[in-house]
């Protein structure tokens, strides 16, 4: 288990668990978040949370309930609660290279889909592959592990993560495989455009799976320009496992 109790962001998330005890919008969050941390620490996916953008509406009960403090003062409080919200996708990608919202129900929806092959390309340290496998599929994990030197994607590995690139593992896997699965894709790189183009020239029946934003913070702007989007009830499905968690609007995209 990954000894997180010490960080600072963690103590962060403690401190206003108590100072907002009062608050449930609050408590429900900071409870969910500290449960998820501590579930990454031991090797587990982390489960489904609130959306942790606060309506204004919730620093006016706040504000209200505190009649000993004044409306700014309430206001910077409320403030330092709001930024340690929104920190919380940051952490976990600096603690633990956990970048898509990969939760343990995300990863069951997926497992349920027909056919039991995939291939993940960029899988980092494996949070789609590890909870695809808990439930039976088969997973060819893979990535070109040329994030090691720079952050902790590759490093912290839940699920054996075979060293190849993303268009190398295709041409490896590509006929023992029913989905291709990419989870946030470097921005900017355009590996993502290189493998489509190869799997609609070989195995065009194959879909691409990918969880990201699009044309925000994850892919290349050729991959989103050229992208086929197939929406059927099956994605609006799989969409009800992302939920909007802040203001990456994060989501599966089912392209071809």
């Amino acid at each position: 288990m990954q000894d997180v109790s010490s960080s600072k962001y963690v103590q962060e998330v403690e401190i206003l668990r108590q100072r907002f005890a009062t608050l449930p919008a609050a408590t429900q969050r900071l409870d969910g978040i500290h449960r998820n941390i501590m579930r990454l620490a031991q090797g587990k996916l982390p489960q489904r949370l609130p959306n942790l953008i606060l309506p204004e509406a919730v620093l006016v009960e706040w504000a209200l309930a505190q009649p000993q403090q004044d409306f700014t003062q309430s206001a910077a409080e409320f403030q330092r609660l709001d930024r340690c919200l929104q920190d919380y996708r940051g952490f976990l990608q600096d603690e633990f290279g956990f970048w898509g919202q990969i939760t343990q129900a995300a990863a069951a929806a997926i497992a349920r889909l027909p056919g039991k092959r995939y291939l993940e390309v960029m899988a980092g340290n494996g949070y789609l592959s590890y909870g695809l496998r808990q439930f039976k599929q088969q997973v060819y994990a893979t990535d070109s592990l040329g994030w090691v030197a720079e952050n902790e994607t590759g490093k912290q590995q839940l699920t054996p993560i075979e060293q190849l690139d993303a268009l190398a593992a295709y041409r490896k896997y590509r006929y023992q495989i029913d989905y291709v699965l990419m989870v946030w894709s470097p921005d900017g790189v355009p590996i993502d455009w290189q493998l489509l183009q190869l799997m609609r020239q070989d195995t065009p029946q194959i879909p691409l799976l990918c969880i990201g934003e699009r044309n925000g913070c994850t892919n290349s702007a050729a991959f989103w320009q050229h992208a086929y989007f197939q929406q059927n009830e099956q994605v609006a499905t799989l969409n009800s496992y992302f939920p909007t968690l802040d203001l990456v609007q994060e989501q599966l995209f089912w392209i071809r």
